[in-house]
């Protein structure tokens, strides 16, 4: 009986695991960054589909209110994201006083052990952004990569990884994304806790 019991929890725990389609699977961060948690953020989700930005970029600035952190959402300031250089980026530095900002992309090609971000510095990437995400394939693995960018320095201070995949419901998907890089970023001292 116990043996039966063991083995019908041990089954129950791979279905729940085996049902996990949203994980923090790498991260990266300066081996000096010694910061104060960021209060001020502009969001941009690098994404093709102006419907999907305007979801996740609204629904980060939403969940970013939980650490005291006032942020925008890009799409409410330019509503196509082609049209964000470096120009636009350094007028929303001043205009909104802020302290950091959050680009997430996303990458169909899994990254490679040992994750290092493509860019370490926002100079010179402006311009390349789009070029660098993909559009979420539905019902299909990929990864989106979100790179925090501090304002004074324009140095990336913070990259995480997340691999998922969207079955049913976009949005529940979107907000699973934004509680792994949340809650790391809060752990590793970004955001305030709550």
């Amino acid at each position: 009986m116990r043996q039966q019991r063991v083995l019908v929890i041990a089954l129950a725990a791979l279905v729940t695991l085996s049902c996990q389609t949203t994980r923090l699977i790498d991260t990266w961060t300066p081996k000096d960054y010694e910061g104060t948690p960021y209060e001020r953020l502009m969001v941009v989700g690098l994404s093709p589909n102006p419907g999907g930005r305007d979801r996740y970029e609204n629904a980060f600035v939403d969940k970013l209110t939980n650490y005291g952190v006032l942020s925008v959402a890009s799409i409410n300031v330019v509503p196509e994201v082609e049209d964000i250089d470096r120009e636009t980026v350094e007028s929303w530095l001043s205009e909104f006083t802020l302290h950091g900002v959050l680009v997430t992309r996303v990458n169909t090609t899994e990254p490679g052990r040992h994750y290092a971000p493509p860019h370490t510095s926002l100079a010179g990437w402006y311009n390349s952004w789009m070029q660098e995400s993909s559009r979420a394939p539905s019902g299909e693995k990929f990864y989106l990569e979100a790179d925090l960018f501090d304002a004074k320095t324009e140095e990336l201070v913070y990259s995480g990884v997340v691999e998922t995949k969207i079955k049913d419901d976009a949005m529940e998907t979107i907000h699973t994304v934004i509680d792994k890089l949340a809650t790391d970023m809060v752990e590793r001292g970004y955001f305030k806790g709550r």
